[in-house]
């Protein structure tokens, strides 16, 4: 009786466990709903824990042989590690998912598959890339229509995502012409995907507010501001309060510029979206600037330098970290190559030297023990010959390749410091390099100017020929005025068309006479590209460092620059194409700062009172 019911008793607990296994397997039904659950908790934000839900998901789905969910999964999961910088696994995910679609030949997921990859690439900035994959992309949706193989509604997303990411790639590379054009929606079949749309609407706007279109943004920010997904997803708010602020900042609403801007900058600290923090730093230094708070503009042009910095240097890491882990898989696939080709031979050496000593081990057993000794010998010998020649190649190139990180930095420092277009100094070199210029001036026999030139009307040039004749507008403006200064002087591009100039070492009159001289300069010149002769004049502020103040106080640099803009700002007003300087006796003021900024008219000259 125990015998029979031993063997009775495992067939039903065998039975009992593939029935439990059977009821455990989810249906197709509801592997569609978790991921349609999923999906729609992704639309707010992409969270780190839902990582083991959706490898759980994808389980269930490989056990009913589900492999488009199984493909969903693995986008979904690529997404999540792409936002939070594992650019490798990310786009192992993707490409995992692209060769299920391919196994399956689904072209609408083949589509989804390379969407995904051309964002990736467009976060490592590898826009030719990125390019590739969006015209496969159009390709896949053109087959898609053709075949029918899609409902209208997927192929329709499709598309739209395709132009919304075409648009976003197109800004990246700063073709914001072609961005407009490519984001319109006047052809599709919009509802459903809310989502995509808001997005495309805000990468619009983004590209007509590079362009200066505010006015045709604002109805599109307007419309964007409607929508609930800006409730539920914390990018795209951040996004839309940044776009809202660059709206407001060139409308001249500059006070609704830093209401909107800071709330979303204190929003952006909790977060990871730094490269959303520097753009809000960015427009609020802007809106400071413009309202005459120079002090709150330094203080965050300084903190977006900062962020800057930051996010190119974890740029440049993610693109290292996955350069190196290219190099180290390839690396350690040689090793292994050569460890299993070492061993093998190794392997037939013993075997060889075995039965050669199993042989003539009586007879030459001496023999044998005296060339073991000398082959180890000369081995050892080897070993250390070829350990130094590898020590020091090794030596010489840690040399040269730190020589050629010192060039590198050398040349990265030089681009910092230099402006792109007109080859000047830029205002971060004069900020790094301020108190070594002003160093001798400290002497009161030692006079500085600093002095604010301006081109008058520069915005009409670029609305009237195009921003490519005001680049050669500044490019022929930077030369004239450099052929009227002297060898000790200093031009520094100081932003958009007003540029710095820094004379060491000048008392007022000799300044009165150089920015005379390069004011008529400017005046008398003919600016010209591509046969297209035009003319412009410039304003001119400056004053000099140091300045003595009541109670023996010494203004800063900072301050003498502020009364060259207040002179700049007179020279403007007065109607332009003149120069406004602040010419102060030589012994020190009896007034504060704030005091001669109210009595400036008392100490100022004029081009005009020059020339009567």
């Amino acid at each position: 009786m125990i015998r029979l019911g031993a063997p009775l008793s495992w067939l039903l607990s065998l039975l009992f466990s593939v029935s439990v296994t059977a009821t455990e397997l989810a249906s197709p039904e509801q592997l569609e709903k978790s991921l349609a659950g999923l999906n729609e908790t992704l639309k707010s934000d992409f969270d780190l824990s839902l990582l083991p839900e959706l490898r759980k998901l994808r389980r269930d789905a490989q056990a009913i042989d589900a492999l488009e969910i199984v493909a969903q999964t693995l986008l979904l999961e690529g997404q999540i590690r792409q936002q939070y910088g594992d650019y490798q696994q990310s786009l192992v995910l993707h490409n995992d998912a692209l060769q299920l679609a391919v196994e399956r030949q689904d072209l609408a997921l083949m589509a989804q598959s390379r969407l995904a990859i051309a964002r990736l690439e467009m976060d490592l900035e590898r826009y030719n890339y990125a390019q590739r994959s969006l015209d496969d992309v159009h390709q896949l949706i053109v087959q898609l229509h053709d075949k029918s193989q899609a409902t209208p509604h997927v192929a329709h997303r499709l598309l739209l995502a395709h132009r919304l990411w075409q648009g976003y790639l197109y800004v990246l590379l700063g073709s914001y012409h072609q961005a407009v054009a490519a984001l319109h929606t006047e052809d599709l079949v919009v509802t459903g995907t809310p989502e995509l749309l808001d997005k495309l609407l805000l990468v619009r706007a983004w590209a007509l507010l590079k362009l200066g279109r505010y006015q045709q943004a604002q109805p599109i920010l307007n419309q964007v501001a409607q929508s609930n997904i800006l409730i539920r997803n914390q990018r795209m708010r951040i996004r839309f309060n940044l776009l809202q602020s660059m709206a407001w900042l060139q409308a001249g609403e500059f006070q609704k510029t830093l209401g909107t801007a800071m709330p979303a900058l204190m929003e952006t600290f909790t977060t990871r979206f730094l490269e959303e923090q520097a753009d809000l730093q960015f427009v609020l230094s802007n809106a400071y600037v413009q309202l005459g708070d120079y002090q709150q503009a330094h203080l965050y042009l300084k903190r977006y330098a900062l962020s800057k910095d930051a996010l190119n240097f974890q740029k440049r890491n993610n693109k290292l970290l996955q350069l190196e882990s290219q190099y180290a898989l390839a690396t350690q696939k040689q090793q292994l190559s050569l460890l299993e080709k070492d061993n093998a031979i190794q392997a037939q050496e013993i075997f060889r030297h075995q039965q050669i000593l199993e042989n003539t081990r009586l007879a030459q057993q001496r023999g044998a023990l005296l060339l073991i000794l000398a082959l180890a010998l000369l081995g050892f010998l080897y070993w250390r010959w070829q350990n130094k020649r590898y020590l020091s190649l090794l030596e010489e190139q840690v040399k040269q390749r730190t020589a050629e990180l010192d060039e590198r930095n050398r040349r990265l420092q030089a681009l910092s410091y230099s402006d792109s277009l007109t080859g000047l100094h830029n205002r971060h070199y004069f900020f790094s390099a301020a108190d070594k210029l002003l160093a001798q001036s400290r002497d009161v026999s030692q006079n500085t100017i600093f002095c604010l030139i301006d081109i008058d009307h520069f915005k009409q040039i670029n609305d009237s020929y195009g921003h490519a004749i005001g680049d050669v507008v500044l490019q022929q403006f930077a030369e004239v005025v450099t052929s009227q200064l002297r060898a000790q002087d200093e031009l520094v591009r100081w932003g958009g068309e007003e540029f710095l100039l820094v004379m060491p070492q000048t008392d007022m009159t000799t300044a009165q006479q150089v920015v005379e001289r390069l004011h008529n300069a400017v005046a008398q010149y003919v600016f010209s590209h591509d046969d297209q002769p035009l003319s412009c004049t410039c304003s001119i502020g400056f004053a000099a460092y140091p300045l003595r103040l009541a109670d023996a106080q010494l203004a800063s640099w900072e301050q003498v620059l502020e009364l060259a803009d207040n002179c700049l700002y007179r020279a403007k007003n007065g109607g332009r194409n003149a120069w406004v300087g602040l010419k102060l006796p030589a012994q020190p003021l009896a007034m504060t700062f704030e005091q001669l900024q109210q009595n400036m008219e008392t100490f100022t000259v004029t081009s005009t009172q020059l020339a009567g």
